[in-house]
């Protein structure tokens, strides 16, 4: 069977690996963003069970790290509470300390100036392949012609506040948009129409965490100068 005939969705094959034995669905992005009751319409693809637990600590710690914030909205606030310092910290107290480590003073800039504030430090070894993974499911739930496979994946951060800077507004508005939950999960993207292999997202968490993602043959391509 052809790579391209695996692909045709909705797709008979793991997402990530393309293996068809012991097929699950994997939430994209992951359900444990959401707070309960989760919305109707979160994406689900195919995915085996093997994929998808492995990446269930990446899913927890992403999680922590864009709960964790400042400008994050009040769901993100919720999230942080509920699910992590009081669900996940709980439970593993050496996850906490993991996770305290990527805390730090610093400054942030407000409407009357900086302002003192804990900073995180976002792990590059977590976000990298969460969002490459993110972006595979949807490639796959909104152009399953596409073999992605053999693309190049390129991930940045924007700065957190940069989605109130009129730059940031202007670029997006010429992108699709959507979202799922609300003040949860924000994503725009532009994909070529003629061959779906060049595209550029902007993924938002909690109305402040914002990443980008390029993909392409050769994934070499410019973000938002923000």
């Amino acid at each position: 069977m052809k790579a391209s005939d695996l692909l045709s969705h909705k797709i008979k094959c793991c997402y990530l690996c393309r293996s068809t034995s012991n097929l699950t669905r994997d939430h994209v992005p992951p359900a444990n963003l959401f707070p309960e009751p989760r919305p109707s319409n979160l994406i689900t693809v195919s995915c085996c069970k093997t994929c998808n637990q492995g990446f269930s600590k990446f899913d927890e710690q992403f999680r922590f790290f864009v709960s964790s914030f400042a400008n994050v909205s009040d769901i993100g606030k919720a999230i942080r509470r509920e699910k992590v310092f009081a669900g996940s910290f709980v439970r593993s107290p050496a996850f906490k300390t993991r996770m305290a480590s990527h805390v730090f003073s610093g400054y942030v800039q407000t409407a009357f100036g900086a302002k003192p504030a804990p900073l995180i430090q976002v792990a590059r070894e977590v976000y990298d392949p969460y969002l490459v993974r993110l972006t595979k499911g949807l490639l796959a739930t909104y152009y399953p012609d596409l073999d992605y496979f053999n693309l190049r994946f390129e991930v940045d951060d924007l700065n957190q506040f940069a989605g109130d800077h009129p730059t940031f507004k202007d670029e997006t508005s010429k992108m699709t948009a959507d979202q799922r939950g609300d003040g949860v999960f924000r994503f725009w993207r532009i994909v070529n129409n003629e061959d779906r292999a060049t595209g550029f997202w902007i993924y938002q968490f909690y109305e402040a965490a914002l990443f980008t993602v390029i993909h392409s043959v050769s994934a070499t391509g410019s973000h938002l100068n923000i």
